[in-house]
């Protein structure tokens, strides 16, 4: 945090009884985990604090140079025995995923490679058979092809089905689960054990100074794990960004005062919720017991977006206070930040800015390039804006979905991905990018084309690199 934010959150926060807070995320710490067996087992292998957080403690709790020394002893020895505790449940947790593959011998494998090979020859024939319907009827060869690789695939199916449930792999899955739930407990004993030695050696006034910094921690630390869009924006870091006057902050404040309170929450909730239940999520996914899973998968989607919706609001509320450039800045700002799929600029609209920079420009032209841009402006924000309704509605659900695929197919299923909104309303906005894009290339001549990169469409982007490939 810059001096002059320092010093103004410092005065504020006296009269308040509240120390300020430097909410500037750390993305290198945590970051989103992919993957449903990544989801399992996150949490319990990333350390609380960390001996980069040695600064914070000092800067926010006002330590002397001694008692900086000691809560650097602290740091480094709950960073030593955390490590070592976390290396030892990686190794134990590699071994018994590696005892989880099947020998080389093994008939069901063996049968499973050849299927796989066959699959690939069948595919192969598939193509071969298209290629020459052309010239020929091949439509009950590539019926009878299909049919054969449907069969594979459903035998494919059962032999991982019956490896999943195999004695050996649930045994091993019940170790994990085990595995799981001690590296969990013995990191909320160590995290106690380090807090209340960092309490011991404090004063009675850097005791109040710990929740609010603990809080900043707490963020620093959860925040970048979000999974949903805007999850992860971090309210009071983009307020710092903008380094407002005195006045304009102390106008905020109390919206970030709130946010801090209700943000830290929510991600202590989200995070503990998922800590609790990864156990009996791991068991649930190997198990085949969907609704167990399910129900747990379903809280964890609720706590993300209470998060998201804090994060909305916040965002909302200081861009009402502020006036109307400053407010309408803030609010792109963060959009950009936490919904950047949506809010990027487009090549399209990358397109237009440089075409109405091209030297030479007919004056016609330059107008007419203008008045297409604004129009085609005024269609993106429209689409932009269903995007972002779609996303807050379903973008939870749709990762939902994306995990009951995952165990689907863990277990030897096959489920049908449903129609997204989402997509949908991505495409809408792709069709607008390239109609506005054929309107610019039938303005310009081949070489101002060629000097904006050639302006080809999307299919044609596509064409060309599935020739070159």
């Amino acid at each position: 945090m810059n001096n002059k934010l320092t010093r103004f959150f410092g005065i504020c926060v006296l009269s308040l009884g509240v120390v300020a807070v430097d909410a500037l995320a750390q993305q290198g710490r945590g970051g989103r985990q992919g993957g449903g067996m990544g989801m399992m087992t996150a949490g319990g292998m990333t350390p609380d604090y960390m001996l980069r957080d040695l600064q914070r403690f000092q800067e926010g709790l006002l330590l002397t140079e001694e008692q900086v020394q000691i809560v650097e002893q602290i740091l480094r020895e709950y960073d030593e025995a955390f490590r070592e505790a976390s290396e030892l449940a990686q190794q134990t947790m590699g071994d018994t995923f590696r005892s989880m593959r099947p020998a080389e011998g093994d008939p069901s494998f063996q049968r499973t490679q050849e299927i796989r090979q066959e699959m690939r020859e069948m595919r192969e024939k598939v193509r071969s058979a298209e290629s020459l319907s052309g010239e020929q009827d091949m439509s009950e060869v590539i019926e009878k092809l299909r049919a054969q690789g449907e069969a594979l695939r459903a035998e494919s199916d059962e032999l991982r089905q019956q490896m999943m449930d195999s004695p050996e792999r649930q045994a091993a899955f019940e170790n994990l689960s085990l595995l799981v739930n001690d590296q969990l407990r013995l990191k909320r004993k160590m995290r106690t054990e380090f807090e209340s030695d960092l309490v011991a050696i404090l004063t009675e006034p850097q005791v109040e100074l710990w929740p609010p910094l603990q809080r900043q921690l707490v963020r620093d630390r959860l925040l970048p794990r979000g999974r949903l869009s805007g999850e992860t924006v971090d309210v009071m870091g983009l307020v710092e960004e903008k380094e407002y006057d005195d006045d304009t902050l102390l106008l905020v404040l109390p919206v970030l005062m709130q946010w801090d309170e209700d943000v830290t929450s929510a991600l202590t909730e989200r995070d503990d919720h998922l800590v609790q239940n990864q156990a009996v999520l791991m068991t649930a996914m190997t198990s085949g017991d969907n609704d167990a899973g399910v129900n747990i998968l379903r809280e964890q989607a609720n706590l993300a977006e209470s998060v998201r919706d804090i994060n909305n609001n916040a965002v909302s509320d200081i861009s009402l206070m502020l006036n109307e450039e400053l407010g309408a800045a803030f609010k792109d700002t963060a959009r950009e930040r936490g919904y950047s799929r949506i809010y990027r600029m487009t090549r399209t609209q990358r397109a237009y800015k440089a075409a109405m920079e091209l030297e030479g420009l007919d004056e016609d032209i330059l107008q007419a390039i203008i008045d297409l841009n604004i129009a085609f402006e005024l269609e993106i924000d429209y689409v932009n804006e269903q995007i972002y309704s779609a996303t807050l509605r379903w973008e939870a659900q749709e990762q939902l979905e994306r995990m009951n695929r995952w165990a689907s197919r863990m277990r030897g299923g096959d489920s049908e991905r449903a129609e997204s909104p989402i997509q949908k309303a991505e495409e809408a906005k792709r069709a607008i990018d390239e109609s506005y894009l054929e309107q610019l290339r039938m303005l310009l001549t081949p070489e101002q084309i060629e000097t904006l990169g050639g302006l080809e469409s999307r299919d044609n982007r596509e064409r060309g690199q599935r020739d070159r490939g």
